[in-house]
């Protein structure tokens, strides 16, 4: 079930939304560099140490927590017999594997230079730059550096995994408003860390096309394996409908 559906869920993320989420990635980043936005917010960060520290904290969350949910939602509902906790967990996996399948490559091909915000022992891969020029609009095309630039993976991940969540408990509203409020706050730690304002806005928009996508393949499978046994009543007769 970790490859439920996975031919058409990578060919979804693409077309979700008519494609406008990659597109308005794109756009978006276009539109942070030339009004400034990227380089203003660099600068604000920049110059208040205390918004790089708690992006660090962001920075280890985000790496933990995508890797652990699956595998303890999972085994706890293999433990308390829930399916649909399971189907979770599975959904999850194949989430965070897609990102990172759709995400890699498109760090590699656009290489954008490090924000350069934080030290060197916050950070062993983002050096704090001494720079004054706006260099937000710097593209390395195909360096190969597939940890930092455009999009921001750890941003990506965390939304793909908010949708995924808040598309099987779809009627959960507290539960979607948790999942997302997480995203968002590990998306603004990640703004004043080691990434561009748009990184975050591109991973966001991108996160959410994958994780909707998965969502919804794997709600529809827990919908039909809760739906097998029915109850139904017709003028003329009551039963009960049992499908194999």
């Amino acid at each position: 079930m970790v490859f439920h559906n996975v031919g058409w869920n990578v060919l979804h993320s693409f077309t979700y939304n008519y494609g406008l989420n990659f597109i308005g990635a794109g756009y978006g980043t276009v539109v942070s560099i030339k009004s400034g936005l990227d380089w203003k917010w660099n600068r604000l960060a920049y110059n208040n140490d205390w918004m790089p520290m708690i992006g660090g904290n962001a920075n280890y969350i985000g790496y933990a927590v995508p890797a652990l949910t699956p595998v303890v939602l999972y085994f706890t509902g293999l433990s308390i017999r829930n399916e649909k906790l399971q189907m979770t967990g599975l959904a999850l996996t194949q989430s965070l594997m897609l990102t990172m399948l759709i995400q890699t490559p498109l760090k590699i091909a656009t290489g954008r230079t490090w924000p350069g915000i934080v030290d060197g022992w916050d950070s062993p891969l983002s050096k704090r730059s001494d720079r004054t020029d706006d260099y937000s609009g710097e593209f390395n095309w195909f360096d190969l550096d597939a940890v930092g630039g455009w999009p921001s993976g750890h941003t990506a991940n965390a939304f793909t995994a908010a949708a995924t969540i808040a598309q099987i408990y779809h009627e959960n509203t507290i539960l979607k408003v948790a999942v997302y409020t997480y995203a968002s706050l590990i998306g603004l730690g990640m703004s004043v860390y080691d990434h561009w304002a748009s990184d975050v806005f591109s991973g966001a928009l991108i996160g959410f096309a994958i994780g909707t996508t998965v969502g919804r393949s794997y709600r529809s499978s827990i919908d039909e394996k809760e739906n097998k046994v029915m109850f139904y009543a017709t003028p003329n007769s009551v039963g009960v409908l049992i499908r194999k």
